[in-house]
């Protein structure tokens, strides 16, 4: 180093550092498979407090219904969300409670269809 010449300090010597953005942990989920009432097999994403944030339809065997769970956990990470369209209208499913079993009508296979979903 000649006499004289100040030492060169980088960029980032000089610069503070800057916590790290307020990131969310994902919550712990978990897929369980059971057995319903009428022999039929069902999986269930299970949230760490234990709600229940998706159910299946019925699946014939345990393996059919693990492997349908394996689909969904695996494509879950490549799918979109659907911006919603004005037309849209959303079921209020918790105002009509008192006309409709809804878990005894998934264990029957029961679907929602456009149609039913506009009514």
């Amino acid at each position: 180093m000649a006499l004289g010449t100040a030492p060169t300090k980088s960029r980032a010597a000089g610069r503070l550092a800057r916590p790290a953005p307020d990131v969310h942990a994902p919550e712990p989920m978990e897929f369980l498979i059971f057995e319903d009432n009428g022999g039929a097999y069902h999986w269930r994403i299970v949230a760490g407090d234990g709600a229940i944030l998706a159910q299946s339809g019925s699946f014939a065997s345990y393996d059919d219904a693990e492997q349908a769970a394996h689909r969904v956990r695996d494509g879950a990470v490549s799918a979109r969300f659907d911006r919603r369209t004005g037309d849209v209208i959303p079921v209020d499913l918790a105002a009509r409670r008192d006309d409709l079993n809804a878990e005894r009508w998934l264990d029957e296979g029961g679907r929602f269809t456009r149609e039913a979903v506009a009514r």
